[in-house]
């Protein structure tokens, strides 16, 4: 939960002057409520202060529904209201979006309109949002199936590294999908990973990891 301060002065707009500074934010950034509207008093004697209470707004319900308004417009063109399912964590946001009947348009082939909407949506937050945050799409559970094969996939290839003793590479992969390998790999102890390559060119080799002396037996 966000901090929520107090603060009194003369006036409201005074008050909150201070609630600014405070929090080193602009008005409409904040969440104010007036506790005592003060008083001048009588002749200027037995007057009070102005009190208010006020805190930061929750800036992970405003990045929710900007997220979901600029997924649905960038939708239009293949679906009517979407069912968007918005979850922020930190500088990451998920998006599920629920709609069967679509889910293959959405998706494309080998993931590629999916992959486009996912670039144009963090391209515009990186525009209008002050903090940094990544965008990932998911519909049709294709981000879970692509998941489970590229685990699958890392285990295929230390298999094959076991049997030949010789390094082999996945395909160019996401900085994501490249995590998952090396997590996927991280405890098994004939084996070793790491990322190669530039840019979207960047994948995962699977090398055999050499014993020590002390390893052999005697």
């Amino acid at each position: 939960m966000n901090e929520v301060k107090r603060f009194e002065d003369k006036d409201v707009a005074a008050a909150i002057q201070k609630a600014c500074s405070y929090f080193n934010s602009d008005e409409d950034d904040l969440v104010v409520e007036v506790l005592d509207s003060g008083s001048t008093g009588i002749f200027g004697l037995g007057g009070r202060n102005t009190v208010i209470q006020a805190g930061l707004k929750d800036t992970d319900s405003g990045l929710e529904s900007r997220i979901k308004d600029i997924v649905g417009k960038m939708l239009e063109m293949i679906t009517d209201n979407p069912e968007l399912q918005v979850t922020v964590n930190g500088s990451r946001a998920d998006v599920i979006i629920n709609d069967p009947e679509n889910s293959g348009l959405i998706i494309g082939k080998d993931g590629q309109n999916i992959a486009a909407f996912e670039y144009l949506i963090n391209r515009v937050l990186a525009r209008e949002w002050p903090e940094k945050v990544y965008v990932q799409l998911d519909a049709g559970d294709y981000r879970s199936r692509q998941d489970e094969f590229q685990k699958q996939n890392a285990h295929f290839l230390a298999e094959k590294v076991k049997e030949t003793g010789k390094t082999q590479s996945t395909k160019p992969l996401s900085s994501y999908h490249r995590r998952l390998v090396h997590v996927e790999l991280q405890n098994d102890d004939q084996v070793l990973t790491r990322s190669t390559g530039e840019g979207k060119m960047k994948r995962v080799l699977i090398s055999p990891k050499k014993k020590r002396p002390e390893d052999d037996p005697d």
